[in-house]
C-alpha cells in the first residue's frame, strides 16, 4: 500500500483524500481500498457486559469483523485514567469506521457512538464508509497502529496522535472478493492525530472531535 506525502491536514476533504490513499498510494479508484482504525482478533468485539464495560457504566456497541480483517494496536495503557480512556475510545472510533465499511452501511450506529455529533470526525467517518460503498469496496488485511501518545487540555479534550501501517491492508471488492494485493513503500506509513471530547456526564465514552494527518512517514512502520 503506497501513498504520497500530504501535508498535515486542516479540512475534511483533505483528510477524506488522505484516508482513500491509505491502502493504495495512488487516487482512489472503483477497484481500490478505502479504510478507516489493546490487541484486536477478526473476531474481536467490545459488546455489552463484558467485565470492563460494566466498570464504566454504560454499554458499547458490539464490533465484529471478518476472519480477513485484523487489527494490531502497540500502544501502552497510560497510567493517568483520563489519558487512557482516551486512548482507549481512539482505539474503538478506528475500528468502527472499518467496521462500518465490512457492513457496507454508513449509518451503522458504531462510528456514530463514537464521534461527537455533527463534527468533522463524524463526517469524516461516515464519509469513508460512504465512499466505500460506492465503490463497491470493503477491506481485507491486519491495519496496524505501532504507537501512539496521547495529551489532555483541560478536563473534557484530548489528542492521541498515532502511527498507521497499511503495508499489510487492502482493498477488497465485495462484488467477487478479489484483493487488491499492494507493494509496501515509504507511502504505506501514516501518523494521525485526533481531537476527543470528554462525556458530560460523567459516563460514556470520549467521542472523536476532528482528525488530521500525514501520509509517507517512515516512522509509522510497525
Amino acid at each position: 500500500m503506497n501513498r504520497r506525502t500530504l501535508p498535515a491536514l486542516t479540512a475534511l476533504a483533505t483528510a477524506t483524500t488522505l484516508l482513500l490513499t491509505a491502502c493504495g498510494g495512488e487516487s482512489p479508484k472503483a477497484d481500490e481500498k478505502i479504510p478507516g482504525a489493546g490487541e484486536s482478533s477478526a473476531e474481536a468485539s467490545a459488546s455489552p457486559g463484558e467485565k470492563g464495560e460494566a466498570e464504566e457504566g454504560f454499554d458499547r456497541p458490539e464490533l465484529k469483523f471478518p476472519s480477513d480483517v485484523e487489527f494490531k494496536f502497540g500502544w501502552q495503557t497510560p497510567s493517568e485514567a483520563k489519558e487512557a480512556a482516551a486512548l482507549k475510545d481512539t482505539e474503538e472510533y478506528l475500528k468502527s469506521i472499518i467496521h462500518g465499511i465490512t457492513k457496507q452501511d454508513p449509518d451503522d450506529s458504531a462510528h456514530k457512538f463514537y464521534a461527537v455529533p455533527l463534527s468533522q470526525a463524524a463526517t469524516y467517518a461516515e464519509d469513508q464508509i460512504k465512499r466505500a460503498k460506492e465503490a463497491g469496496n470493503t477491506v481485507s488485511g491486519v491495519q496496524q497502529f505501532p504507537s501512539a501518545q496521547v495529551k489532555l487540555s483541560g478536563t473534557r479534550t484530548a489528542s492521541v496522535t498515532y502511527c498507521q501501517d497499511e503495508s499489510k491492508f487492502y482493498s477488497k471488492s465485495v462484488k467477487d472478493g478479489k484483493v487488491k494485493v499492494t507493494e509496501p513503500s515509504n507511502n504505506s506509513y501514516y501518523s494521525f492525530t485526533l481531537v476527543l471530547e470528554a462525556p458530560s456526564t460523567g459516563e460514556g465514552p470520549w467521542r472523536a472531535k476532528a482528525i488530521s494527518g500525514k501520509q509517507g512517514v517512515a516512522e509509522c512502520a510497525a
